[in-house]
């Protein structure tokens, strides 16, 4: 560019002396000057300033995401049901269980016994992990071996056995099953509900949060609430 506005004053420069010399050196300079232009056409888009807020923009886009990504389950977590006499408060008596009601009617029927209970609609077994993980012992609707279907917590999951571990609170009755077993069941009688007890009111907000430390967001997205 300053070469191209030197050209430019000599030109001018010569036509103002008015002299044959200076014309000759004008023509020159001007036929110089075109050929400059031709070959050098205009300057390549990567020379152009590109703003400090656009390069931000793109490095902001080019970042790895949040820490959803990084998230994960421990390979085994129990939850002390022993430490927890707010569940415990909901299995003193039997626990009547209705294949039609379930878990609605557990959640519904121990209002005398317990003040904070939550049923949590389309889980997956992560999320239940997820809650063993938190300390809370989802209790869930179950069935072993063709037999009256019981409600139980789980209160243990090992990824290396690939089993969960269900107590009971009053008599400290354990039974273990094998993931494929207990998925099988749990999702046929429970319809992927569970139920949890907890010393305060549980709001979804709440829950997600937890869920969040585990589990990557599109893993819970589906979860609905009903809690008092």
């Amino acid at each position: 560019m300053k070469q191209h506005l030197f050209f430019f004053k000599e030109v001018r420069h010569a036509l103002l002396s008015g002299s044959s010399y200076s014309t000759v050196r004008a023509c020159v300079a001007f036929l110089v000057f075109l050929l400059l232009s031709i070959n050098c056409g205009t300057p390549p888009q990567s020379q152009y300033h590109v703003p400090e807020s656009a390069i931000t923009a793109a490095e902001k886009t080019m970042r790895p995401q949040s820490t959803q990504n990084s998230a994960s389950l421990p390979e085994s977590a129990t939850v002390q049901l022993e430490k927890m006499p707010y569940v415990r408060n909901a299995f003193k008596e039997r626990v009547r269980v209705s294949s039609r009601g379930g878990l609605n009617d557990f959640h519904a029927s121990s209002r005398a016994q317990v003040q904070h209970s939550a049923v949590i609609s389309n889980c997956s077994f992560d999320v239940l992990k997820a809650f063993i993980a938190k300390g809370w012992a989802p209790i869930v609707m179950i069935e072993f071996q063709g037999r009256t279907p019981e409600i139980l917590p789980i209160s243990h999951y090992n990824e290396q056995l690939g089993e969960v571990l269900l107590e009971n609170p009053s008599n400290r009755n354990k039974r273990r099953l094998t993931y494929k077993d207990f998925e099988m069941s749990w999702s046929r009688i429970s319809r992927n509900k569970c139920v949890l007890i907890t010393p305060q009111r549980l709001t979804e907000m709440d829950i997600q949060k937890v869920l969040g430390s585990y589990l990557p967001t599109e893993a819970f997205q589906q979860i609905r609430v009903q809690s008092r």
